[in-house]
């Protein structure tokens, strides 16, 4: 699982190197213009598998409340780190004035912790399933393509060369590895295995309310608003699909399961009723 998982978040440290596309100035402008759209096809991909990682906390916490809980205060420490650093999540658009100086500092400092716990997320969602795991990797993906798109043009606004900008990049993203190193070691406990999954829940769920689902007060006309929100649809639906085709296979349970059919075939056990065994019925 783990060389799985490393190769998981190599890809996606891969797509930190996406600016290299826009030393074109034809893929800049095609980009930066559908970059919005882009945003909200990625809103819908990330609310499917956040209703999948809280779905798996319901069934993994005893309580109801508890599990409710726990995916709110990772809805919670999300908020207070953006509150912190504001520009963790800035997607530049040609509309955007916001000067980009120190803004870009802060903006590398934010995108790699949000990047370790990214690493995070992705090995408590492989833990729990194959699925799941492919699921968080293809929303992780997205949404760091986009990331990554808008910190090169914040990069390259504050004065940086291409190539440096590439670099930085990509020795952020390379923080990834550090939450999934971080997230293994954690995956010795069951209890911290389920607190991280509600905490990977609510911090999937501030990206999408927060960052990613178009806001009316944003567009100009409630055409664009509601195309936008059409492209949420698309990006929820394909989302499903792709996770209704992996199928779902929990690695949950699997173990216990295989020892009682095992036991059972064995002749130890004659039913769940008697739990008696031959040897015990001999004597």
């Amino acid at each position: 699982m783990l060389l799985t998982i490393f190769g998981a978040a190599l890809l996606i440290m891969i797509t930190s190197l996406i600016g290299v596309v826009f030393i074109s100035k034809a893929a800049q402008n095609f980009l930066q213009h559908r970059l919005s759209l882009l945003v909200a096809f990625s809103a819908g991909v990330f609310l499917v598998t956040a209703g999948s990682l809280g779905l798996e906390v319901f069934e993994l916490t005893d309580s109801v409340i508890i599990a409710a809980a726990l995916i709110a205060v990772g809805y919670v420490i999300a908020w207070i780190l953006h509150a912190l650093l504001p520009e963790t999540h800035h997607h530049h658009e040609l509309n955007c004035h916001q000067s980009h100086g120190r803004a870009a500092q802060k903006l590398i400092v934010g995108d790699a912790i949000h990047n370790v716990a990214d690493g995070v997320i992705l090995v408590v969602a492989f833990a729990v399933s194959p699925t799941l795991g492919i699921t968080a990797t293809i929303s992780v993906l997205i949404h760091e393509a986009l990331q990554e798109i808008s910190e090169f043009f914040v990069l390259r606004q504050a004065g940086y060369s291409v190539s440096k900008a590439l670099i930085i990049n990509f020795a952020v993203s390379s923080a990834i590895l550090v939450g999934v190193i971080l997230g293994y070691l954690a995956l010795a406990s069951h209890e911290l295995e389920i607190l991280l999954l509600a905490l990977s829940c609510g911090f999937f769920l501030h990206v999408v309310f927060h960052d990613l689902l178009p806001k009316r007060v944003n567009h100009e006309n409630k055409s664009l608003f509601f195309k936008h929100l059409a492209f949420v649809l698309v990006g929820a639906l394909l989302m499903s699909f792709v996770s209704g085709a992996l199928g779902d296979t929990h690695a949950h349970g699997d173990g216990d399961s295989d020892h009682d059919e095992n036991e059972y075939h064995n002749g130890e056990f004659y039913d769940d009723e008697d739990h008696v065994t031959d040897k015990q019925h001999e004597n």
